[in-house]
């Protein structure tokens, strides 16, 4: 049987069909995700649901050979951000993303909408966060005519797949959304009603109902889960002794727990299987990377010399070499886009002398900024955790291609690299779910001993 993995990103959209097998892949297409809607509130981030969906149709039309023998669908999604749905399961608003700023925004008290509710609950909320965006279209009394649910953007494409008229949704989402009991494993309604806004919005949790249905033509569609569970499922060859490292536009590192723990400085996130993802997540990663990137165009331009292609293989090469420069490194905080818990922080650069001060170095040390950031977050892990890791898989392409990053990667962690076998690793880790919600395996250790052991080429 094959099996089609789903992934909504936020400025892209991926779809893998597999063989149940092996986890060969049979077939990955991707399009830009262009849903993204024009508006004249700089602080808005929001997307057009019905697009994307649309997109992905296209995709599947586009392979459509394969797709007759896909059995079974499993969807990824961008986290945190959420839509309103109608009685009838259709849109009544845009998606609103995760990059949402309403949040933000100021009440009359001076203190911000994420702020005020954080206060008022108890809860660590940021802008962005699904209900943090609801809580301000409460406040504001904007709420969307005809608006019956909240749902993410993953579980509305499954509804639209199967014409299911109510959403469901994953705990790996929900949490994102905000205001989730991890200890419990539900949303806190009695603090979302405390805090003014109604109960009756929250979709239903898919504990039990992990399948939405079944599409016209018979094949079964699970709920989506998170991008970033997704993520570690479709990238990791084993849920215990891996720590997962991604640096992509941002970056994080996850490591799986079986058991729920609270860390300083890491996320505790439910898991697909019951367990949970401790995650360390930085705002930076690829940002400050191509932030330098820019910085190094303008200087050639500002001195004549334009260059139409990316100077990443440039500055990867310059990194390569900084490494086997004595010189004493520069050190670049790369904190450029603030934190989750200082949003207004910004980089440093310091440790300039005469001998280092050059392309090279600042590059590499942009690398080393970069990876010291999501090394603080490691260390925060209990001891008993940290002394089972006895792997370092990395993914995204902010390390994939790039050597140097790797090096200093392995040499911080002191772990062999592995990498995940196919680069869509979200698109891929729904397919794995999809295998398991199925039936196809028992649990995902069956399915990732059989669908991770395949090295097969991409059509």
């Amino acid at each position: 049987m094959y099996l089609a993995g789903i992934d909504i990103g936020t400025t892209s959209i991926c779809v893998i069909v597999t063989n149940g097998e092996d986890g060969s892949v049979v077939r990955t297409l991707s399009k830009a995700n262009d849903a993204a809607l024009p508006s004249m509130k700089l602080w808005e981030r929001a997307q057009n649901a019905d697009r994307i969906v649309e997109l992905v149709r296209e995709l599947i039309e586009e392979c459509r050979d394969d797709w007759n023998n896909v059995g079974a669908i499993g969807i990824s999604c961008q986290m945190h951000g959420v839509l309103y749905a109608d009685k009838e399961g259709y849109a009544v608003s845009p998606l609103f993303t995760w990059q949402d700023g309403r949040g933000d925004l100021l009440l009359e008290s001076g203190k911000t909408y994420a702020s005020t509710l954080s206060e008022l609950t108890g809860y660590p909320l940021h802008t962005g966060f699904g209900l943090v965006t609801h809580f301000s279209f409460t406040k504001q009394r904007e709420i969307p005519s005809g608006a019956e649910k909240l749902c993410t953007i993953g579980d509305y494409l499954a509804m639209q797949l199967c014409r299911e008229k109510t959403p469901f949704i994953d705990s790996s989402n929900a949490a994102s959304t905000g205001l989730f009991s991890l200890k419990n494993g539900e949303f806190d309604k009695d603090q979302l009603i405390e805090a003014g806004m109604e109960a009756g919005f929250l979709p239903e949790l898919a504990h039990t109902a992990k399948l939405a249905g079944e599409t016209a033509d018979g094949k079964k569609v699970l709920w989506a889960i998170g991008d970033n569970q997704a993520s570690f499922l479709g990238a990791v060859p084993s849920f215990k002794g891996t720590l997962l490292v991604n640096i992509g536009t941002g970056s994080q590192v996850s490591v799986y727990s079986p058991d729920y723990i609270e860390c300083p400085n890491l996320e505790t996130r439910p898991f697909i299987d019951g367990g949970f993802l401790l995650v360390g997540a930085s705002l930076s990663g690829g940002k400050s990377y191509e932030l330098l990137e820019q910085f190094f165009r303008d200087v050639c331009g500002a001195f004549g010399k334009t260059e139409e292609r990316t100077l990443y293989e440039v500055m990867n090469r310059l990194a390569e070499e900084a490494l086997k420069d004595p010189s004493p490194p520069l050190r670049v905080g790369t904190q450029f886009f603030g934190t989750r818990e200082h949003p207004h922080k910004t980089g440093i650069i310091e440790g300039i002398r005469p001998d280092n001060f050059n392309a090279k170095k600042l590059t590499a040390a942009f690398l080393h900024g970069i990876l010291d950031e999501l090394d603080g977050f490691t260390k925060g892990l209990p001891a008993d955790l940290l002394v089972q890791l006895t792997r370092l898989a990395v993914s995204g392409n902010g390390i994939r291609k790039n050597m140097a990053m790797q090096r200093l990667a392995s040499s911080k962690w002191q772990l062999p690299i592995t990498f995940a076998k196919v680069k869509e690793e979200a698109a891929f880790g729904a397919a794995v779910h999809a295998a398991v919600g199925s039936g196809l395996y028992n649990d995902y250790a069956e399915a990732l001993q059989r669908m991770q052991r395949s090295d097969s080429d991409d059509k």
